[in-house]
């Protein structure tokens, strides 16, 4: 499964953390739980998220604590962090102080959390491979179509099984996994639809528009399979084959 962004998510209270689970992980986040600050450092020491919604009132360490010593690290300074809390505006100040992005009383509409999200997500611009951020698709596409064949050899490869593999496998080499690239460009697109976009400039084509091209019931249990993983199987037999030819042709 393909993720929009890295969420980390820290509160005492289970049930807000299971809400915000099923909020965040339905809109196509991963996300990741912390019950306390101390569990949020361990995860912070190894991993960067893409955002963080932080709670204020936990009894081992603070929010606005764990804000300040996040903002201390310098590969977290920039992580968009939504402070949130039911203690009341007047804690305001001091999230916006220590570095917050974002204040949000409780309770909070699943469609205001997700509107914030989505805004500050945008401001961000794209991650590279490696954690660098670019600020234009532009850049993207420049960046990816360094690490791929020349277009009319990726159309080529594309077509086959094995040549799927050994592009996916390359560029997974280099850093580019599928998770990453829809995060850049989320949506309802195959993969080849996904990359020739944004390394060669071509028009998107929703994958359901793709997936209607192919008529011939030999193919109905691949095609599924295609629509599930919104790219064609690295695996199987011939009529893969056959399936490629009807989609790409």
């Amino acid at each position: 499964m393909a993720f929009v962004a890295r969420l980390l998510v820290v509160d005492d209270d289970p049930r807000i953390r299971h809400l915000l689970d099923l909020l965040l992980s339905g809109a196509g986040h991963q996300v990741v739980l912390a019950d306390s600050a101390k569990a949020a450092l361990e995860h912070l020491r190894k991993e960067t998220p893409d955002l963080i919604l932080l709670d204020i009132m936990m009894p081992d360490m603070d929010g606005l604590t764990l804000l300040g010593r996040i903002r201390a690290v310098r590969r977290l300074a920039k992580v968009p962090v939504i402070m949130f809390t039911g203690g009341g505006r007047e804690l305001e100040g001091p999230s916006r102080a220590l570095g917050a992005d974002l204040f949000l009383e409780k309770p909070i509409s699943g469609r205001r959390l997700k509107e914030a999200i989505e805004g500050l997500l945008s401001q961000q611009g794209y991650v590279l491979p490696g954690g660098e951020r670019v600020a234009s698709l532009e850049e993207v596409g420049v960046r990816l179509s360094q690490d791929l064949p020349e277009e009319k050899r990726f159309k080529a490869l594309w077509l086959k099984t094995s040549g799927r593999r050994a592009l996916l496998k390359n560029l997974l080499a280099k850093g580019w996994t599928e998770a990453l690239l829809r995060r850049i460009l989320p949506g309802e697109y195959d993969l080849y639809d996904l990359l020739g976009h944004l390394a060669f400039g071509w028009p998107l084509v929703p994958l359901r528009e793709r997936a209607a091209r192919v008529q011939d019931p030999r193919l109905a249990s691949h095609l599924e399979a295609y629509v599930r993983e919104k790219r064609l199987p690295l695996e199987g037999d011939g009529l893969l084959e056959e399936l490629a030819q009807a989609l790409y042709a």
